[in-house]
């Protein structure tokens, strides 16, 4: 059994990673939709995505430092 399987915070991060990835590939199926968006409706669109991406580095950052988890190594 892998030592990292029962730890809430790695089920987490990947779900959270999975759902970056679904809302990538929608916004990549839907750009000439969104590419005509209201200018407020694209820096709200653009901030929800600038958070989510931090999130995600920042569960990144706590795996490593608490787990030593790094997934690139």
């Amino acid at each position: 059994m892998h030592p990292y399987c029962c730890i809430p915070s790695i089920y987490a991060h990947i779900l959270n990673g999975a759902l970056m990835l679904i809302a990538f590939f929608m916004l990549y199926k839907n750009y000439s939709k969104i590419s005509n968006l209201e200018p407020y409706k694209l820096i709200s669109l653009t901030l929800l995505l600038s958070l989510t991406v931090g999130i995600h580095g920042l569960s990144h950052l706590g795996l490593e430092s608490k787990y030593n988890f790094n997934p690139m190594a």
